[in-house]
Formats: C-alpha cells, structure tokens, sequence
C-alpha cells in the first residue's frame, strides 16, 4: 500500500480527510498526522509518505514554504493541497510544486477521492517510465532528469502566458533530445516526446480555470498518432505550433471572460456556493474588479453578491437539515460555512429559527 500523511492545524479538518478517503479502495494507507508544517516536515523526512494532503494558512511554518521544500527535497512525493481560501498566490505555488489538486474546504469527497485516484496513478507510472525513457530517449538519467526539469518549466510558464519563455525553454528541449537519442529507428522518440507534451497540456488544463478546450487536446492527440515518422526538428515545430496555440486560446479566454454576463457569475455561485467563496473570490475568477461585479450583478439580477450567496446556502441548509441523519456542524460544511457559530446566526437571521429549532418543527 502506499502510505499518505495529512498536514493542517486544525483537527476537524484532519478528521474530515479522514474520514471522506477511500483509503482502502485505493490501496493508500494513512501513515501519520500533522497540525502544522514544522511536525509535517519531520514526519515526511521520517515516514517518507508517498502522498502530502496538506492545508496552506498554518501557523509557524505554512504550506508555501512545506511544498517549496517538498519540490526542492522529494519531488517524487505527490501533493494534495487544501485550503479555505480561493488565492491565486496559494494556487500558483501549488501548481509550481506539482500539486495534483487544489481543493478548496469544506472539502467535496468526490474531488478528493478523485486527487487521490490520480495520485495513485501517476505513482505507480512514475515506477515504470524513467526506465523506458533511459533506454529510448535518454543516454542517462541525468538527461532524463534534465528533460522533466525543462517541462516543469514550459508548464510553469504557461501558467504565466509567457510565450517568449515557453519557447525558450522548448529550444532547450530539443537541444537536449538531440544530444540524448539513441539513434533508433523505431519512432518511438517523437510519439513519446509529442504524447508527454500533451499530457501536460492535459494537467494545465485540469489544474486551472484558462478555458483550454478538451476538444483541442483531443484534435492533437489524433495527430500525435501519426507522427511516429517525424524527425526531432519536425517534432519541435509541431510543439511549437501546439504550444502558441494553446497560449493564445488562455488568451482569448480571459479577455472574453472579462466581457462580464451576470448570469455567468449566477451560474458560477449556484455550482459553487457550497464552497468558500465571496466577492472578492468570485470577482478574481472573472478578472474584474469587485466594484464592477457587484454593480453589474445587483442591476441585471436585483439582489447583491452576498445576498444571494447566502440566499442559496441557506436554501440548501434547509433542505439538508431535515435529514436527520446530518449532524448540524456537517450541513454548515456542506452549504459553505467553516465557522459553525456563524452558521447559526445566519441561519436563525435568515428564517427566524435555530437549525435545531427548524428540525424538531
């Protein structure tokens, strides 16, 4: 079994991961805890988990600097990053350190489950393809090393829409490819090199909100198919070719997402209002400002951001506490509310009853 440590300074979340994993389902094995980032360090360098579910805001040492480490000391080890906060800051850094997921809390245990699944598989992918490449591609494992190297950076300058950089780094590729081919005539090399590219293009996809359509990957992967009798340099125009294609598509989305339609941002809170989100979170996934979001929504749908928010949690509050199954704290999680206290103020303001009182009624 592989064995996975979480790290968050709060126990009730802990216990939420724990208890929402199918742990045994996919063969993982909760090796550890931690309540802060200086305990998860010691227990990572003791304990060598495969799998890190850590949260990002802990006091002393936090997440930012926990996976700058992990990059840095093991970056065989995968990661799972949770937080209360939709942060661009905290999403960036996750994404530079190979984070799988970035789940925001009350976590949802279909996306956990789902991290999970993936992380279980990259492992034990991890397990066969270095030797595969070494013996194809690469004349040793320091060229190999040197080639993830250069990927992490094409995907990280991706992140930045930093065309000159992605193109940069993709001329390093190719240089480093030409010195490390074996020589063989199979094809293997440019259906590797292409097919690895589009799974980054898949993970940049999967990892961010920048619009790249599935349907885009899908035309280049039936492409990919056919390039097995393509030489090194074909490959890298073709790269290059894919690449300021994706760029410019993240391009033209964010310039269409800031063409604000209010009945987007409805649309948005009403699948994520269970979720930690606000003005300010959905304003930053728009790209505009509060003050234009908020003006925009209260004159197309009549009621301001806040209230509406709070107006379809409190719905879905009151649909879940009549299951009684659902302790009173579990339905503050699952309608967007950490702070249970908070939860009931809101909830006794909204319709002039406790959530215990509504119950029994």
């Amino acid at each position: 079994m592989l064995n996975v440590l979480i790290i968050d300074d709060e126990l009730w979340a802990r216990q939420v991961v724990r208890s929402l994993g199918a742990w045994n389902k996919l063969g993982l094995n909760i090796i550890g805890e931690a309540d802060g980032g200086r305990e998860g360090i010691f227990l990572i360098e003791t304990l060598h988990p495969s799998i890190v579910i850590t949260d990002m805001r802990m006091p002393g040492q936090d997440g930012v600097e926990l996976l700058k480490l992990l990059n840095e000391r093991y970056p065989e080890v995968k990661i799972i990053v949770m937080s209360g906060f939709d942060d661009f800051v905290y999403l960036k850094q996750a994404i530079r350190s190979r984070a799988i997921e970035y789940l925001l809390k009350p976590i949802n245990p279909v996306e956990l489950n789902a991290a999970l699944s993936r992380c279980v598989e990259e492992l034990q992918a991890s397990l066969q393809i270095p030797a595969s490449w070494d013996t194809h591609v690469f004349t040793d494992k320091k060229m190999l090393d040197t080639y993830l190297n250069y990927r992490q950076q094409v995907y990280e300058y991706l992140l930045e829409l930093n065309r000159p950089a992605v193109l940069h780094t993709l001329e390093k590729i190719e240089n480093l490819l030409s010195e490390g081919y074996t020589g063989t005539q199979d094809g293997r090399l440019p259906a590797r090199i292409a097919h690895d590219f589009l799974h980054l293009l898949e993970e940049f996809t999967a990892g961010t909100d920048y619009g790249l359509d599935p349907a885009w990957i899908e035309e280049r992967r039936e492409r990919a198919a056919l390039l097995s009798r393509y030489s090194l340099e074909e490959i890298h125009t073709i790269l290059r070719e894919w690449l300021i294609d994706a760029i410019d598509a993240i391009e033209a989305y964010r310039k269409n997402k800031n063409r604000l339609a209010p009945e987007g941002v409805q649309a948005y809170i009403d699948r994520h209002y269970q979720e930690t989100i606000s003005l300010e979170t959905v304003a930053h996934h728009f790209f505009v400002s509060k003050e234009h979001l908020s003006r925009s929504f209260k004159a197309s749908i009549g009621e301001n951001i806040s209230d509406y928010i709070v107006r379809k949690r409190m719905e879905k509050a009151k649909e879940l506490i009549m299951d009684q199954r659902l302790a009173i704290k579990r339905v503050a999680e699952l309608t967007g509310y950490i702070d249970i206290a908070y939860f009931y103020r809101v909830f006794k303001k909204h319709f002039g009853l406790t959530p215990g009182e509504m119950r029994k009624d």
